[in-house]
């Protein structure tokens, strides 16, 4: 799964928490027939929209700044009538994700990503999840490399895997044979987690995975 896939999926999750909390409150797409939506509801679902719509629209998309203008007001912070408006932000920065007209234009925010993800996976493997983290290590990996082929114009066909991305960046010298059979190893690990070949690799292999796709990102993306 690429990060794309994976912040695809997070927008998926939070609308359809949404639309469960909107359908029982009995919105009709102008009023509630029934209640008006909890404040716990709506603290839960307003401050998952504000982070996931920060980490892939950026803090100065109009979408999360009126996120942040209903956290903030008055009239609207604590008013849980007011959960189908950040439905409908939510909505709304969904459809510019999908149109890719916000994340793939911004490496800072690509670049923060990687770290938020970096951290979910160094929290699942304190939790002895290492499977798990290993094949979310992996994402950030590929599209690391991914972001490394646009940004030396390197072109990149509509299906791709990381042993394509990453003969292609050591081909053209963004870096060397080295880093490019650590990549290759590390790789493997991604691909036998996401295969169910558990018993290829080890948790500690898997913390190597993820100390060092975390420092390989950070140094290569600056």
């Amino acid at each position: 799964m690429t990060m794309r896939e994976l912040i695809k999926q997070q927008f998926e999750s939070l609308l359809a928490e949404g639309r469960r909390i909107l359908v029982s409150a009995g919105w009709d797409g102008r009023t509630y027939r029934n209640h008006h939506p909890g404040a716990s509801d709506y603290y839960r679902f307003r401050t998952t929209a504000l982070n996931l719509v920060r980490r892939s629209c950026g803090e100065t998309s109009d979408h999360y700044k009126e996120l942040v203008r209903l956290a903030e007001a008055n009239e609207t912070s604590r008013n849980g009538f007011y959960l189908s408006h950040c439905f409908g932000i939510a909505e709304a920065a969904q459809r510019d994700f999908e149109a890719g007209v916000l994340f793939d234009m911004r490496a800072l925010i690509f670049a923060e990503l990687l770290g938020d993800f970096i951290e979910q996976a160094e929290a699942l493997l304190e939790a002895g999840y290492h499977v798990p983290a290993a094949s979310l290590a992996g994402a950030v990996l590929e599209d690391t490399l991914r972001k490394l082929c646009e940004k030396h114009e390197i072109p990149l066909p509509d299906s791709t895997s990381i042993d394509r991305l990453n003969a292609d960046l050591a081909r053209v010298g963004v870096y060397d044979k080295l880093i490019q059979k650590r990549v290759t190893a590390l790789a493997d690990i991604r691909n036998n987690a996401d295969h169910g070949h558990f018993e290829r690799f080890t948790k500690v292999d898997v913390e190597d995975l993820v100390r060092w796709v975390g420092a390989f990102s950070a140094d290569y993306l600056q």
